[in-house]
């Protein structure tokens, strides 16, 4: 029987993707074709070792494969995707070896890293349907207290086992599957992006994403279309070189409350959980663009901040410490004041309609995006993450510092209106 192969896009780090069931069965056969010669260095969790690494262990051995080393997290507490780890994961990798990543998304992202740090190519095996990041170019991680995308090549091999996928936990499908949903306002904030000038849209990467999510959220029990989905964001991040077509502001959500160390009783809130809450909150700022016209809109925007003031209030927000030194400084950089915003007002009311439109063609509306994120079993409200409203909403606000990506937080916060749109549209998820 011969090994299943599902086609890659040409031209990306991601070269081979065996995906089927008893895939990790092809182990040896993935590694002798994508890094021949090469000795094998197993990374792992104590739980991903035994649901996949020991049995990887023992079909490379047995199929004569040479084994550098390995290097086993601890199964609990739940692993961080802390930059510390992938400094010390690249000290134990030996010249030449391949890493072989077998786990979700943080020892997928730990992996990739610490592979780049010793110049070397790595193989990614799954363990759960939990994350988009598998064939993703970069890996999100926490630098110096700040969440951020560092860059580095995506795995040359892949080999997703269906049978081991299937037995990950339900709430990491679940997880898997708000992630995916999220490319939906992911997609409206690039709409916005490029209707401003900021960030045009790129035609190919935009097809490979928005031209399929709606096929491949049709069914959330379809873990084959769900897996093919997350896979295929990551190539369109291999293909853009950034996260872009991935995530928009409900993942600057999640990126702000994991530096804050949200937890819900005691455990860590997965990636996918943190946006999908963040993906609602981001429709419903969305909708209020789409209830009104720049002119009912114009008698209620603020007055911008000169620059002492916005860096008053970037202070204010970033008060609890824990955010690192790059929020203030992003922040700042990409703040309008003056006559540079008033040109950027503007601007925005003379492409407000047009703006609208492509925004209502590629936004689901709140309650159907609520509806099937509960039928997939994910949290849709602050509380069932563990957000009091205060963090909830503080963590809106605070998501609009850490990036230069432009999104709806960037144009209602130039408008004047993010405060307004909040009070407005974000109570109805935490009456």
């Amino acid at each position: 029987m011969s090994m299943p192969v599902i086609p890659v896009p040409a031209g990306l780090d991601t070269e081979l993707f065996s995906l089927g069931n008893g895939a990790l069965n092809y182990l040896p056969e993935v590694l002798a074709k994508s890094f021949p010669g090469s000795p094998a260095f197993l990374v792992a969790d104590g739980n991903t070792w035994r649901v996949a690494g020991e049995k990887a262990e023992k079909l490379l051995l047995a199929a004569g494969a040479v084994i550098a080393g390995k290097y086993i997290f601890p199964g609990t507490p739940r692993l961080h995707p802390d930059y510390e780890y992938c400094e010390m994961l690249a000290e134990k990798l030996p010249a030449g070896c391949v890493p072989v990543a077998i786990g979700s998304g943080v020892i997928n992202d730990l992996t990739k890293c610490a592979a780049s740090l010793k110049n070397l190519r790595y193989c990614c095996v799954p363990t759960a349907c939990s994350v988009d990041g598998f064939t993703a170019a970069g890996a999100a991680l926490v630098v110096n207290g700040t969440k951020k995308t560092v860059k580095c090549p995506a795995p040359k091999a892949l080999c997703a086992d269906v049978d081991i996928l299937a037995t990950a936990p339900p709430e990491m499908f679940a997880s898997g599957f708000a992630d995916l949903l999220t490319k939906v306002p992911a997609g409206a904030d690039w709409v916005i992006a490029d209707a401003v000038g900021e960030e045009p849209i790129r035609r190919d990467v935009w097809e490979l994403i928005q031209g399929n999510i709606r096929k491949w959220i049709s069914d959330k029990d379809d873990m084959l279309a769900v897996f093919d989905g997350l896979a295929a964001t990551g190539y369109s991040m291999q293909m853009y070189q950034e996260s872009r077509p991935a995530s928009g502001a409900e993942h600057l959500f999640s990126h702000v409350w994991e530096m804050e160390g949200l937890t819900r009783d005691g455990e860590d809130v997965s990636h996918g959980f943190k946006v999908g809450v963040g993906l609602l909150a981001s429709t419903l700022l969305m909708e209020y663009i789409l209830e009104h016209s720049f002119e009912e809109l114009q008698p209620l925007m603020k007055p911008g901040l000169n620059e002492a003031g916005r860096s008053a209030e970037i202070d204010e927000l970033l008060k609890k410490g824990c955010y690192g030194s790059a929020p203030k400084i992003t922040a700042m950089g990409k703040h309008l004041s003056g006559e540079a915003l008033a040109k950027r007002r503007e601007l925005i009311g003379r492409i407000w309609p047009e703006m609208q439109k492509g925004i209502r063609e590629r936004l689901m509306p709140y309650h159907e995006a609520k509806a099937l994120l509960k039928s997939a079993g994910c949290p849709t409200e602050p509380a069932e993450i563990g957000l009091s409203t205060e963090q909830f909403l503080h963590g809106i606000k605070t998501a609009q510092l850490i990036r230069h990506r432009y999104t709806i937080l960037d144009l209602l916060y130039e408008l004047g209106l993010l405060d307004i749109a909040m009070t407005e549209k974000l109570a109805v998820m935490y009456r």
